[in-house]
């Protein structure tokens, strides 16, 4: 059973994601993202990614744009790991788009219950004009224990956006759940939030997320 602490956690992070106000004007999108994680554990320390993603936008009713992942996972001490992630977008009558991640991410518990913490530099190399914004993202994220192979957990993720803007512009709350499927296989669906902050009008996106991990 989840304690009662972090039950009241996830639920105040649930109510702020849905009832916080908005100043003035929003354009709301419901977004579908649906990918297949190919994972390789190359060793006990090293971890290779590879994942295709497809974003179906405007309201779930039309393609919107494809990318593909690769990243590179090293643990480097108890609780520590880094990781580097490129993105390369396949945008429809665009340039292709480029993002360069890197991540320092510690994980922990609090009883039984995980807690991560990740920084993430989120750099574009502004092949198009698409997104060009630099950030940097700090996502917490608690997962409690559970006696299941069913295995909830929620985020939250500002982004503190740099160019001489310095402020933050975008946070995203993450509720979803694992479940290992066997085999080699993890499937995970996660609702994602995404608000702007202090622009108007304000971008809200929802995002639902879907994703078959197979470990290779």
């Amino acid at each position: 059973m989840m304690d009662t602490p972090i039950i009241i956690v996830m639920i105040l992070m649930m109510v702020s994601a849905t009832i916080l106000p908005h100043s003035g004007s929003a354009q709301t999108d419901n977004v579908n993202w649906s990918s297949l994680r190919l994972r390789k554990q190359i060793n006990s320390k090293l971890t290779f990614d590879i994942r295709p993603i497809i974003r179906i936008n405007d309201n779930i009713s039309k393609y919107q744009n494809a990318s593909i992942d690769f990243s590179i996972n090293r643990k480097i001490a108890e609780g520590w790991s880094v990781q580097f992630l490129s993105r390369t977008w396949f945008l429809p009558d665009s340039p292709l788009g480029q993002f360069l991640w890197a991540d320092v991410a510690h994980k922990t518990k609090i009883g039984a219950h995980n807690i991560s913490n990740r920084i993430r530099m989120h750099y574009s190399l502004n092949t198009n004009l698409i997104n060009p914004a630099d950030f940097i993202r700090w996502q917490t994220t608690i997962s409690p224990k559970v006696k299941s192979k069913f295995r909830p957990f929620i985020s939250i993720e500002p982004w503190f956006q740099l160019d001489g803007l310095n402020a933050f512009t975008r946070i995203r709350y993450e509720p979803g759940f694992n479940i290992d499927l066997g085999s080699n296989y993890n499937f995970t669906f996660m609702w994602r939030k995404q608000d702007s902050i202090s622009i108007e009008p304000a971008d809200i996106q929802n995002h639902i997320v879907i994703t078959l991990t197979k470990l290779i």
